[in-house]
């Protein structure tokens, strides 16, 4: 298993994305941290963690990411139950549309708040908490960001402007730290997916079966943050992992030839054939594309549970 005896901790953990974050990294080993504003959520994610593997620990502590007293005493009760943080996932997220001359402040705020301050706060009350005694076992620290800090997804989805100042402010905040800790042994990378089918994007028909086609389903990038918390991901740091190239790489493997799956290289060569375009955008980030031809199915495995 990828992540066995590693203890990861998930914020926003109670449906959507988080709670496939979860569900995943259990399923490889790892003891999980759940949080979010709302225990009935992260009980019914515990409960399928269970029916996954019972051999993990999983902590369950409710909280607000906006407050720091809350979010330092939740990362010390998942110091106390699990023990050394291997990872940390800054998954909460909240949005709205409103025209963007009589967005309400209040909620403005909130959504900065979530999405700056939560994921600073997440950062600042882990910290201590954190794995960082071994260069060759870094501390990972993911962030989940969002297609909107984009300027073309900026320019053709109005009214969302506190959501898209948050996104751009959250690149800003990843690469700060990046450069602040680099002496630490702790890395960070963020997921970038396009639009998910999540309570934040449907409400309550979430997972119904009728998302939009364009929309990705919430486990389809559970895979993602499992590199970046497993061991192939030591070396990655600040790195953006972008769904639109990335579901399109899962899509040239899932037809390729199985001759073509042998090696990085023989892939690397079928790969610019099929999709040029999308090879340069991506052939930097190997290890990834390497992960994922030997995990393919990953994110489907937990349709079965």
């Amino acid at each position: 298993m990828l992540l066995e005896n590693k203890n990861i901790a998930i914020t926003g953990s109670g449906r959507g994305i988080g709670k496939y974050i979860a569900l995943l990294c259990a399923k490889e080993g790892a003891n999980i941290g759940l949080t979010s504003r709302t225990l009935g959520d992260l009980n019914k994610v515990k409960n399928e963690i269970e029916k996954i593997n019972t051999g993990v620990k999983i902590s369950v502590h409710e909280g607000d990411i906006t407050d720091l007293v809350q979010v330092k005493t939740i990362f010390k009760n998942f110091h106390e139950d699990l023990g050394p943080l291997n990872g940390v996932v800054a998954n909460a997220g909240w949005h709205d549309t409103q025209p963007s001359l009589t967005y309400d402040l209040n909620v403005f705020r909130k959504i900065l708040d979530v999405h700056i301050m939560g994921v600073y706060y997440t950062f600042r009350a882990s910290y201590p908490y954190l794995k960082i005694d071994d260069k060759k076992d870094k501390a990972r620290f993911v962030l989940t960001g969002s297609m909107y800090f984009l300027a073309t997804m900026a320019i053709t989805r109005p009214f969302r402007l506190p959501y898209i100042i948050a996104e751009y402010g959250l690149v800003g905040l990843m690469k700060a730290l990046t450069k602040e800790f680099k002496k630490d042994n702790i890395t960070f990378n963020m997921v970038v997916p396009q639009t998910t089918d999540t309570f934040l994007t449907r409400g309550e028909n979430a997972e119904d079966g009728n998302k939009p086609s364009l929309f990705l389903n919430p486990w389809d990038v559970s895979v993602y943050y499992l590199f970046l918390l497993s061991e192939y991901a030591n070396n990655y740091n600040f790195k953006l992992l972008n769904s639109f190239d990335f579901e399109e790489v899962k899509k040239i493997i899932s037809e390729a030839p199985s001759d073509k799956k042998n090696s990085i290289d023989d892939f690397f060569e079928y790969f610019k054939i099929k999709n040029e375009n999308v090879y340069q955008n991506v052939k930097n980030l190997s290890k990834f594309i390497e992960f994922l031809l030997r995990y393919p199915h990953a994110p489907s495995l937990l349709l079965s549970v």
